[in-house]
């Protein structure tokens, strides 16, 4: 049995050392909804390269590593160029944003798959085209002194991201909103999905949803993309054959 004396030790050692700050569920969200498919122009030049370019929270761009980066692996991003927010991952201490797909190769998933033809009793491979995704993006990494703050907003984020990302020039973005139809203009601006939209409509309007589902009802093929709302509430957009059919709120 543990004595009084340890026990009092104990829970003031606990008071004594701080919990790790994490980021919560509805910041998370809110940012992967509204952040992720945003657009913006490139300040500066961004390299290849899986490490990408480190941001401080204070807004300092570690030069000397970025210098050293594109000299040896390249430039992928020019400064003034558009890019696209295509993934941000969350730790303890810093958020990666990743730009147009980021700067390093990736393998598909097939190619982690060997195939092969039955030869009397051996297995022979089977050839097959190479499903490697070329880099042509780069990523940039935000670190924070201590923790990420738990309840990080969107528009903080683009504010912290402002030294390296302009999110405030959206007239590059006027091209692509003005060739929707009329009925579908207003619903991206007002970040709205509406039956009739694709997927590329649904994603410029609510960004890549948090979880997709695709089953078969009386014979089609449907998908739901899930968008985890404030709250407890969730949307659901419903697809076949690329276009939505159905919206739900619960």
């Amino acid at each position: 049995m543990i004595s009084r004396s340890v026990l009092v030790a104990l829970l003031g050692l606990s008071v004594c050392i701080p919990l790790p700050a994490q980021i919560s569920r509805d910041s998370k969200f809110g940012i992967l909804r509204t952040v992720i498919a945003e657009q913006a122009a490139a300040r500066i030049g961004l390299p290849f390269g899986a490490d990408g370019v480190e941001l401080s929270e204070t807004g300092q761009v570690n030069k000397e590593k970025l210098e050293k980066d594109i000299k040896k692996n390249g430039q992928s991003i020019e400064a003034g160029k558009v890019v696209t927010v295509t993934e941000i991952a969350f730790a303890d201490d810093k958020i990666e944003i990743e730009l147009d797909g980021g700067g390093k190769n990736k393998k598909s998933f097939l190619d982690r798959i060997q195939v092969g033809v039955g030869v009397g009793n051996k297995t022979a491979p089977v050839g097959r085209d190479d499903k490697t995704q070329k880099a042509k993006g780069s990523k940039i990494v935000l670190r924070f002194e201590k923790k990420v703050p738990p309840d990080i907003k969107p528009e903080l984020l683009k504010e912290l991201l402002n030294p390296i990302l302009d999110f405030e020039k959206h007239n590059f973005l006027k091209t692509g909103i003005d060739a929707l139809p009329p009925e579908f203009q207003e619903a991206v601006k007002a970040k709205e999905a509406k039956i009739g939209m694709d997927r590329s409509t649904v994603i410029m309007a609510l960004g890549r949803p948090d979880k997709k589902v695709r089953e078969k009802l009386d014979g089609v093929d449907t998908e739901d993309w899930i968008y985890f709302e404030r709250g407890l509430r969730v949307q659901f957009v419903t697809f076949e054959n690329n276009v939505v059919v159905r919206i739900r709120q619960y």
